[in-house]
C-alpha cells in the first residue's frame, strides 16, 4: 500500500464509510476502493486514477413488474425539482450555467442510473448536492402535476369535448414503438424472460402505461429509491475528503432498510414461434417486408470469458457481406440482412438474430439455410485466422480506452454496475487482457467451434419470432385507444368531468 492509500484510508476512516477492500487495477492504471456506508448499507466504488474529468453516479436497482414504465417516468421526474433546488427543471439551468461536461440520467432494464462528470473542483460538488437532493427529495411525491406532466395525463378542454392522452414520457414511447427493433426487444424479452423483470418494458409499453396511478408510482419510488438500494461510483482524481463529508451528510438521514430487489434467475425455456406485426407507412411497399427473429440465452453477467467470445461469434457471423452466416442467406436471395448482436449490461446475456426483409414462401428456408451453415460452421471449423483478428481488432478497441459517446467516467460506471449489481466484482468488466489472451490460446482447441454448437445449436434457452409489415397497425391502436378513452369518459360524472379539465388547465400553465 503507498502513501496516497494510507492517507485516503485514514480519511475514509474518520467518516460513516467502511472500507471493503482496496486494489490496484493496473491495465486502468487505477486504485479501487470498495466501501459502504455503515449506518444504512450504501454502496460505493471509487476508481482513483488520474482523471481530471471527475464522475460522480448514483444507481438504485428498479426491478418492473408491468409494462407501465414507472421507472422510466421516474427517471423524468426526478429531474423536475427537489426540496432543496424546488425550480420546475433544475437541470435546464445547471446545463446552462454549470461547467458540467456531461449531465444526464438512465433507465436500464434493472437499474436507473443518474451520472454526472466536472472538471471543476467546486462544480463537482454542486452537481453532487444537486444530484443528491433530486433522487431523495424529489418535489414529484408531492407534487402530483410532475407525475401528470412526465408520465401521462388525460386532456379536454370542455365537458362534451374529445377526450386524449398526452405526457412526455408516454409521446416519447409511442415513438421507440414505431420501431421495428422496439417490438423484436419487447416480445423477445417477453419469450425469453416469463418468470422475471426481464419480461417487461422498463422504459413502458404506450398501451400500458396510462394504468399507472400516481400512487403505484409513489409506492415505487418508496420502495427502491433508498440508499439501501443504491450503488454511488466515483471515477477520477478529487478531494475525497469534501467528496465524502457531502455524501455522508445526506446519507446520515436515513436508517438501513430491508431490501428486496433480487432477481430470480430464469430457467431454460423454448416456446414456440410467435407470430406479430410491426407498423409501416401507409405509401410503404409492404413486399419482401417480414422480419424474423431469434434469441438465445447464453449464460449470466459474471461469465466475463463466455460473454467476450460470444461478441466474437457475433462479428465472425454477421458484420459483413463476406461474413458466413450472412453471405449463407443473402447468396441465396433469401433475405436484404442478417445481423447478430449481444445483448448485455443485464443478468442473464443473450444474443438476438434479426433477418431483415424476406418473404412469407421463404421465411422456413431462412431458418433452415441459418441452421444448416451454423452446423457446417460447427463441424467444419471456423476460420481461425478470422478469429484472431477479430479478438485482436476488439482488444485494440478496449486498450485505446475510447469510450464512444460518453466520458471514460460514465463508460467505467456502467461497466462497474453491469456485475456489482448483481453481487459481482465491481472490477470485472475494467480488467480484460487475461480474458483476450484465453481466447487466443483456446483458437486452435476448437473452443468457438464447441460455443457456437452450445449457444446456436443446442441451446435450450431461445425463442423465434416472424413479424409482418402493417399498414393498418397505426390505425388500428388509434382506433382502440379513441374507443377507450370514449368509454371511459361515458363512465365520468359531470364533477370528474369538471375535475379533468381543471387539471388540464393547470398543467397547460404550469
Amino acid at each position: 500500500m503507498d502513501e496516497k492509500q494510507k492517507n485516503n484510508r485514514e480519511i475514509i476512516s474518520n467518516t460513516g464509510f467502511k472500507i471493503d477492500n482496496i486494489r490496484e487495477l493496473p491495465e486502468i492504471k487505477s486504485a479501487l476502493y470498495q466501501m459502504h456506508f455503515e449506518k444504512n448499507g450504501a454502496k460505493l466504488i471509487w476508481l482513483d486514477r488520474r482523471e481530471e474529468n471527475k464522475t460522480f453516479a448514483i444507481a438504485f436497482k428498479t426491478l418492473p413488474n408491468d409494462d407501465t414504465g414507472v421507472f422510466h417516468i421516474l427517471e423524468h421526474s426526478l429531474l423536475c425539482g427537489s426540496g432543496k433546488y424546488p425550480v420546475s427543471k433544475p437541470f435546464v439551468e445547471m446545463i446552462k450555467s454549470s461547467l458540467q461536461t456531461f449531465m444526464n440520467a438512465f433507465t436500464f432494464p434493472d437499474k436507473t442510473m443518474y451520472p454526472v462528470c466536472s472538471r471543476n473542483d467546486r462544480d463537482f460538488l454542486n452537481l453532487m448536492d444537486v444530484y443528491l437532493d433530486a433522487v431523495f427529495h424529489p418535489l414529484c411525491m408531492t407534487k402530483k402535476d410532475i407525475f401528470l406532466q412526465e408520465g401521462w395525463h388525460y386532456e379536454m378542454n370542455e365537458p362534451e369535448g374529445s377526450l386524449t392522452c398526452n405526457g412526455v414520457v408516454y409521446n416519447e414511447m409511442k415513438g421507440v414503438f414505431a420501431s421495428p427493433d422496439a417490438v423484436i426487444d419487447r416480445e423477445l424479452n417477453r419469450l425469453l424472460f416469463p418468470d422475471n423483470c426481464y419480461q417487461y418494458q422498463s422504459g413502458g409499453d404506450p398501451e400500458h402505461i396510462t394504468e399507472l396511478t400516481y400512487e403505484k408510482y409513489k409506492e415505487s419510488y418508496a420502495r427502491f429509491y433508498h440508499p439501501s438500494n443504491s450503488y454511488i461510483i466515483l471515477d477520477g482524481s478529487m478531494d475525497i475528503e469534501k467528496v465524502l463529508a457531502k455524501l455522508e451528510k445526506v446519507l446520515n438521514e436515513f436508517d438501513r432498510q430491508e431490501m428486496d430487489c433480487d432477481i430470480r434467475i430464469q430457467e431454460p425455456v423454448k416456446p414456440d414461434e410467435v407470430k406479430c406485426s410491426y407498423e409501416i407507412g401507409q405509401n410503404e411497399d409492404a413486399e419482401n417486408k417480414i422480419l424474423l427473429a431469434g434469441g438465445w440465452v447464453y449464460g449470466q453477467f459474471d461469465e466475463q470469458e463466455k460473454n467476450t467470445a460470444c461478441s466474437v461469434l457475433a462479428d465472425f457471423l454477421c458484420s459483413s457481406n463476406e461474413s458466413p452466416l450472412r453471405k449463407a442467406v443473402l447468396e441465396k436471395g433469401l433475405a436484404e440482412n442478417v445481423e447478430l448482436t449481444r445483448m448485455d449490461g443485464i443478468e442473464q446475456p443473450y444474443l438476438v438474430l434479426v433477418v431483415r426483409n424476406t418473404r412469407e414462401e421463404k421465411r422456413e428456408e431462412v431458418w433452415r439455410t441459418i441452421q444448416d451453415t451454423l452446423k457446417e460452421l460447427a463441424a467444419g471449423g471456423l476460420d481461425h485466422r478470422r478469429l484472431e483478428a477479430i479478438l485482436s481488432r476488439m482488444e485494440f478497441q478496449t486498450r485505446e480506452k475510447e469510450p464512444g459517446m460518453y466520458p471514460a467516467g460514465i463508460a467505467n460506471a456502467m461497466k462497474i454496475l453491469e456485475s456489482s449489481l448483481y453481487g459481482g466484482d465491481p472490477a470485472q468488466n475494467l480488467c480484460w487482457g487475461h480474458v483476450y489472451q484465453s481466447l487466443r490460446n483456446k483458437i486452435d482447441e476448437g473452443y468457438f467451434e464447441e460455443l457456437l454448437k452450445e449457444v446456436m445449436l443446442e441451446g435450450g434457452h431461445c425463442a423465434r419470432l416472424v413479424l409482418y409489415p402493417s399498414k393498418t397497425l397505426g390505425e388500428e391502436k388509434r382506433s382502440r385507444e379513441e374507443a377507450r378513452l370514449k368509454q371511459i369518459k361515458e363512465q365520468w360524472s359531470g364533477e370528474e368531468k369538471q375535475q379533468i379539465i381543471r387539471e388540464f388547465s393547470y398543467l397547460r400553465k404550469a
